[in-house]
């Protein structure tokens, strides 16, 4: 028994682009479609960049992503979290003046309320370990 790729879209009769989010990831698994946030945005009838601060959070411990969410981070926090962990280190945006260039303020990506929610629940794996 040989595995044969699925076939081009052109070969089945009355193929038609997804309409509905499962069908459309479907058709990606199957390879029937190439799968594009910018499709998947259109089908959830999200912007891109919703889909793509939803791919960053998903990259979090779930444990992690829920005391987020329980502490009311907002979604742009949660996403930002989940790029500081991606790169190993936290990203911040540093202002300058525009005559003379000198360094006016730094503003971190991560908000004080998600580090706060972050201390607290490393507090309880500590103390759920020890």
């Amino acid at each position: 028994m040989t595995n044969n790729p699925p076939a081009p879209r052109g070969a089945i009769p009355n193929w038609q682009p997804a309409t509905t989010i499962d069908d459309y990831l479907r058709s990606c698994e199957e390879g029937l479609e190439e799968y594009s946030d910018r499709r998947a945005a259109k089908l959830l009838g999200w912007s891109r960049m919703r889909v793509y601060r939803a791919k960053a959070a998903a990259s979090l411990p779930d444990a992690l992503f829920e005391h987020l969410l329980a502490q009311g981070c907002r979604m742009r926090d949660i996403a930002n979290v989940a790029l500081a962990f991606e790169r190993g280190e936290e990203h911040a945006e540093a202002e300058h003046c525009p005559h003379c260039g000198g360094q006016l303020r730094v503003r971190s990506q991560i908000t004080t309320a998600a580090r706060t929610a972050i201390r607290a629940w490393l507090d309880e794996g500590e103390r759920g370990a020890g």
